[in-house]
């Protein structure tokens, strides 16, 4: 039983020396400027990656990719596939809730906005 939540544990996070070459990686500056923001999207900076592009990577070897793609497989997510483009990859990739309350904040601002215009046009007839 120990056993199995120790493997389980082990996927469910990746080692910081392993989050440190992930987020210093060429493609994560697709993702954000600040290693603080490129850590918060971890998963979708290592999807970007091929297998062979993160074996490049110095300090990850065979055993450090290997790690991530466990990682990456316990939380529901992939490396990117050799024939895939990246930006049929980040075309996939969820929003977060914040952007979507924010978007949805901007809609109903927008929408209020567009029904005092037209209460102005009417009191204008």
């Amino acid at each position: 039983m120990t056993k199995i939540f120790a493997l389980k544990q082990s996927h469910s996070h990746l080692p910081e020396r392993i989050a440190v070459i992930l987020v210093h990686s060429p493609l994560a500056a697709l993702i954000g400027r600040e290693p603080l923001t490129r850590m918060n999207y971890l998963l979708e900076i290592a999807s970007l990656h091929t297998r062979a592009e993160l074996l490049a990577q110095p300090g990850l070897g065979r055993t450090g990719v290997r790690r991530i793609e466990n990682w990456m497989a316990f939380h529901g997510h992939r490396m990117r596939d050799v024939n895939e483009s990246l930006d049929c990859v980040i075309c996939h990739f969820a929003l977060r809730r914040s952007s979507v309350r924010k978007s949805s904040r901007r809609c109903s601002s927008l929408s209020a906005i567009a029904s005092v215009q037209e209460r102005s046009r009417e009191t204008a007839r």
